[in-house]
């Protein structure tokens, strides 16, 4: 068997992330790789953890015989992709996988297509689902430029792979249908399971019997959650009713709010008790779905290729769902009718009906577990990298111009020569133009270059007015006579290897036009010497031309560009203001050409505080802004329909933050579920929120349910555990051991001392003068002069 070093980049891998789906699947594919002798390592590059420190998860992975990476880094998933890149274009892979979610693989993608890195590597982009595909499937409106970037960098991630990789046949069609020109090399199979799952254990397709409803998937609007509450009451109602409704997956959002608010409120005329599993892994909620008479209900408005349907066909567990996406695709072709139903309420709760009435059909998947097993091992044998050589830069390549404007800054002229001076490719003209500088110290300095500048072959002239940067500029590369040219300000400078490095890209990628990062610094001193780890700041990422209406997202004037298309575009325009820069590489972009922007800090930008940018004003701005705008208003081409539909809906988003969205249809909107809605995702808040709320209703029990699953989540939260000893009719297996009372009453506030009396008066109404003696005694430790601890403790002895 031949080894592969293998490396799956990804934002979500179970440990830091608790179940998600992109993170299933590539803890499912570490496993089969492993298990298959395969060298795995996962590129984890956040910082982010939902529970125990990255550096658990590291030595947890490890012992398991997967090497997990974790770059610790913080900040847009841009900046993610970077520094992934920076890390894996150091190190020797066979074969990199990473999900289009987010876009982790962009910069990849850019640096194998400019020869930068990954020559001999295969790029495997997996289609799991893109943002934008969310959002309009779940019904939320665009409400920040942010959206498009991600939406571009997923796009060109999915474009740039070298394999595709898609769970369904459903998602390729939806990526083609956007336009997307998708990879030729591709492979649609069943996502991989984790090796819990074992083989053999799929249903035979009959018949079990149901009491219970478990809503399987994230509480949110994309998972059908409103559906299938709406499906319920319609069941109810018809008088058949449950034994009891379980929702097991992480808290969404529904409408703007957390999803319990809507939960609680449909639930309040079913008369069922109902609970929430929020903390279950993917084995966790195997082992739940098992219990007998429990019928999963998969309830999804969109799908791509649901882990919940897949889990529950290879654990042989009873299900239903709804019939989007690539659902149809997992099930066996003779026990769909039984288990895969219409999208809408009513057809829900018919098949909810038959299920409870006359049991639901534990159905067969189309591809069995060993099937699919077997096809991912072949196909993964076969990503053999296809080598391409990175050009060579020689002294036969072509002739590069840099061409510079200058005005006033005669020191910072000299910095940025000296750096071109250093550069380290071989072929180089400076072409200098001074805007009549006016300062005599600046006029010596240019007298002082003469006689270099002519030994050199290189060319400085002089307006005899001012002209403004953009004339300025175009005088430059019209008397410049490379191939390339290269644009520079007057007061950066240029990294030793940023002309070499932008020529090697345009050579290997064909583009017309190559921009790169920035590393800014302030003040007239001199530049930095070394490359910083990430940008700093502004960041761009190339040629989206739908966000390139709204910010400069494309590059800065430190630009190389082929001479025949400036020669075509005729240069900059001369309007006098700002963003000539970013207007001439929105008209590129509109025109058709190849831009590439580089995951490489290549030169230093000086800031001043005193920059053109930091002293127009507003109306100048405006004329800055339209100026970059006013080609592409002119033609409204279909790569800025996103940003013509994001205007559009930018406007309902905001109304949306009015409270003009799911509260608008409450003229006084209960307080108790506003309290639900505007709690925290994470944490117990909102079941503590709920819990409260439906208990004040007279559902006692679904309370209960949710204090107990708070509780489980935070053992030692004092008022969940206080409430639950107060609420508590009967004994319960609350451990109510001294270091569980200890951990509990040290986190009490004295304000909540009336709380615990109330708990321990229940305790010794129950009976339990032990457990009261001992929530007593910590009471007393915790506030040591409180004479209503005293009270408590003599109350619990007598």
């Amino acid at each position: 068997m031949n080894v592969q070093k293998v490396c799956l980049c990804t934002f979500d891998f179970p440990g830091p992330i608790g179940n998600g789906g992109i993170g299933t699947a590539f803890r499912a594919l570490a496993e089969e790789l492993v298990s298959a002798g395969h060298q795995v390592t996962v590129l984890y590059p956040s910082a982010y953890t939902e529970n125990l420190p990255v550096s658990h998860w590291i030595d947890h992975w490890r012992a398991r015989g997967v090497e997990m990476v974790s770059l610790f880094v913080e900040g847009p998933a841009k900046l993610h992709a970077y520094a992934a890149y920076q890390w894996l274009k150091t190190r020797q892979f066979d074969v990199i996988h990473y999900h289009d979610w987010k876009g982790p693989g962009y910069w990849l993608t850019v640096a194998k297509r400019c020869g930068l890195a990954f020559q001999n590597t295969t790029l495997v982009c997996q289609a799991h689902g893109q943002s934008f595909w969310h959002l309009e499937h779940s019904g939320q409106f665009m409400s920040d430029p942010a959206e498009l970037e991600i939406d571009w960098t997923e796009q060109r991630s999915v474009e740039g792979a070298d394999v595709l990789y898609s769970p369904s046949a459903y998602f390729i069609d939806y990526m083609r249908e956007r336009g997307w020109q998708l990879p030729e090399r591709r492979f649609v199979t069943p996502n991989l399971l984790p090796n819990s799952f074992i083989a053999g254990q799929e249903a035979d397709g009959g018949r079990v019997p149901v009491q219970e409803l478990v809503f399987f998937g994230r509480l949110e609007t994309r998972k059908g959650l409103e559906i299938f509450c709406a499906a319920v009451t319609r069941l109810i109602a018809r008088g058949v009713k449950p034994r009891r409704i379980a929702f097991l997956g992480k808290i969404g959002e529904v409408a703007g709010g957390n999803a319990l608010a809507h939960i609680t409120e449909a639930s309040a005329g079913w008369g069922v008790p109902w609970m929430v599993r929020n903390n279950l892994d993917t084995d966790g909620a195997k082992q739940f779905l098992s219990q007998p008479g429990r019928l999963a209900v998969i309830a999804s408005l969109v799908e791509n290729s649901p882990y919940t349907v897949l889990e529950c066909l290879a654990a042989g567990q009873a299900f239903i769902a709804s019939d989007v996406g690539g659902v149809r695709e997992l099930v066996h072709v003779d026990d769909q009718p039984a288990t895969v139903y219409a999208l809408n309420a009513a057809s829900m709760a018919d098949a909810m009906q038959r299920a409870l009435t006359e049991g639901a059909v534990r159905a067969r998947p189309a591809i069995g577990l060993a099937e699919n097993r077997a096809r991912w091992a072949e196909w993964h044998a076969g990503l053999t990298p296809r080598p391409v050589a990175a050009p060579a830069v020689t002294a036969a390549t072509p002739l590069v111009s840099i061409c510079m404007a200058t005005h006033n800054r005669p020191v910072q002229l000299a910095q940025a020569l000296r750096s071109i001076e250093a550069q380290s490719y071989p072929r180089i003209e400076v072409v200098l133009v001074d805007d009549a500088s006016p300062l005599p110290e600046a006029q010596a300095y240019l007298r002082s270059l003469e006689a270099d500048f002519a030994a050199r072959g290189w060319k400085l002239l002089r307006n005899e007015t001012n002209r403004y940067t953009g004339r300025t500029r175009n005088r430059a590369v019209s008397a410049a006579t490379g191939d390339f040219v290269l644009l520079m300000d007057d007061d950066n400078a240029a990294f030793p290897h940023e002309v070499e490095t932008l020529v090697r890209a345009a050579q290997a990628s064909g583009a017309d036009i190559v921009t790169c990062q920035p590393q800014p610094f302030s003040g007239g001193g001199e530049p930095p010497k070394d490359v910083a780890r990430f940008p700093l700041g502004w960041m761009p990422i190339g040629p989206n031309l739908s966000l390139g209406m709204m910010e400069n997202c494309l590059g800065d004037l430190n630009m190389l560009l082929r001479r025949s298309v400036w020669n075509t575009l005729g240069g900059f325009s001369e309007d006098r203001t700002g963003n000539e820069d970013w207007e001439f590489l929105m008209r590129a972009g509109l025109a058709g050409y190849h831009l590439e922007c580089l995951p490489e800090i290549l030169f230093a930008y000086r800031v001043w505080n005193t920059s053109n940018s930091r002293r127009q004003t507003r109306k100048n701005l405006y004329d800055g802004f339209q100026r970059v705008d006013r080609h592409a208003l002119e033609t409204v081409p279909p790569a800025l329909r996103m940003a013509v539909r994001f205007g559009l809906e930018a406007h309902f988003a905001a109304a949306e933050r009015r409270g003009e969205g799911y509260w608008s249809l409450h003229v006084n909107p209960d307080p108790g579920l506003r309290e639900i809605a505007h709690s925290s995702l994470l944490g117990i808040d909102g079941l503590v929120a709920a819990a409260n709320h439906v208990t004040e209703r007279g559902d006692r029990e679904t309370g209960l349910m949710l204090l107990r699953q708070a509780l489980a989540i935070a053992p030692s939260a004092p008022r969940v555990a206080l409430e639950l000893i107060g609420r508590e009719e009967e004994s319960v297996p609350l451990p109510l051991d001294s270091h569980w009372v200890e951990a509990v009453i040290s986190g009490l506030a004295e304000d909540e001392l009336p709380r615990a009396g109330l708990a321990l008066g229940r305790l010794i109404t129950r009976g339990e003068r032990g457990s009261a003696e001992l929530m007593a005694e910590a009471i007393m430790r915790r506030f040591p002069g409180s004479e209503q601890g005293r009270f408590l403790l003599a109350m619990a002895r007598s």
